[in-house]
């Protein structure tokens, strides 16, 4: 009806007004296709920075709830990313090195800050730490190893066979039908060979994961990679022996470690324990390696398994770090002392967070953004 009525008017009018209304008619036509696209592009138009941002911290919170972090540690991290600015904040959740870096601006923008009480400062130092421990931790979930065929050349192996003892060897390829690895050697460096179809029993440690072990038989020797061979059969059912909680890094820095005797005075409920280090029994030692849950020490006199000690060791020149632990494994050498891996029972949180800064080597960034950076007349203090 509209065009009818419209072709009416064209028709009535004169030739100077009907140029005015097909003017006019095209006019119309032209704002009303705006009109149209403006309405499709607005349902198609992208999220404002508010949207985008309220979307990414629900997101932001879920995926840091599912990878273990209680509500006070995704507050902080969140803080940091904001501060930050990152551009993507969720790749902190499955890059190292951008958690890294962001951890670190947070560390060291808690040194500038003066307004803080140092009781204060090492409580968010720690919650920091543990972010950093949590994510590290579940991260590494997916990586376990079920079968053989997944395990990479160069892997150190220890091979026990039926009724034998253990012998050192390493994964030299990995093929399809079955696994090479090469010949165990005797202390003599002799070859060892066993009859094909021996049972072997094999465990390895996966760096920064767990201890494996499978049983497996053998399949015959060759030479593979001018490495002189053993084919062994692949095993679909690898099981997970232990696993480490937190990252070890070597120190080998001395020490010293001492007893401790638990005594027990007065009778029934109002009997009172008391530990005592024993100072005159101090032994010398070598922490090898280092972790925020436990160190091993090298001694001529290691301590039995199940025993209380004391530990104080040097980590960056600094005053002494001293912990508290317990002997939860014991190897001996003849003349060479042994080794004890001990568990940390007691340590304050100032040594406990120099010990995850040592392991998890957070050094000083080489710049801290805008949002971390102290006030221009507080600059930071330099670290040792």
């Amino acid at each position: 009806m509209i065009l009818l009525q419209a072709g009416d008017i064209f028709r009535s009018a004169t030739p100077g007004t009907s140029m005015l209304y097909y003017f006019g008619f095209a006019l119309l036509g032209v704002v009303s296709l705006v009109l149209i696209g403006a309405m499709l592009s607005r349902g198609r138009r992208p999220r404002t920075d508010v949207e985008i941002q309220q979307y990414s911290a629900g997101v932001f919170r879920r995926t840091a709830k599912a990878m273990g972090l209680p509500g006070p540690h995704i507050e902080v991290l969140e803080k940091l990313v904001q501060a930050c600015k990152l551009k993507q904040p969720m790749l902190v959740f499955s890059s190292a090195g951008l958690l890294d870096d962001t951890l670190k601006k947070g560390l060291f923008s808690l040194d500038a800050a003066r307004e803080l009480s140092e009781a204060e400062r090492e409580n968010r130092k720690t919650l920091i730490f543990q972010i950093k421990q949590i994510i590290e931790r579940n991260a590494r979930k997916g990586t376990a190893v079920h079968s053989t065929t997944f395990l990479r050349p160069g892997q150190v192996l220890a091979i026990t066979p039926e009724n034998g003892g253990a012998f050192s060897s390493r994964v030299v390829s990995n093929m399809k039908d079955f696994l090479t690895v090469s010949a165990p050697t005797q202390p003599t460096g002799a070859e060892t060979r066993w009859a094909r179809g021996t049972r072997l029993s094999v465990y390895l440690w996966r760096e920064n994961d767990a201890g494996y072990s499978f049983v497996t038989k053998i399949l015959g020797y060759d030479t593979v990679k001018g490495v002189s061979s053993m084919l062994i059969q692949h095993s679909k059912t690898v099981r997970r022996e232990q696993r480490r909680k937190s990252r070890r890094k070597e120190l080998m820095r001395p020490c010293f470690f001492y007893p401790i005797r638990i005594t027990e005075t007065g009778e029934g409920r109002k009997a009172e324990r008391k530990a005592i280090v024993e100072q005159n029994l101090r032994t010398l030692g070598t922490v090898v390696d280092l972790s925020a849950g436990g160190c091993a020490i090298q001694t001529l006199n290691p301590f039995e398994r199940g025993k209380l000690v004391m530990v104080e060791f040097d980590i960056d020149r600094k005053a002494p770090v001293r912990a508290f632990g317990k002997v939860q494994h014991a190897h001996r050498q003849k003349a060479r002392g042994g080794s004890m891996h001990i568990m940390f029972t007691r340590v304050t949180r100032q040594h406990l967070n120099r010990i995850s800064e040592f392991v998890y080597d957070f050094t000083r960034p080489a710049s801290i953004t805008a949002a971390a950076r102290p006030p221009a007349d507080r600059p930071a203090p330099g670290r040792g």
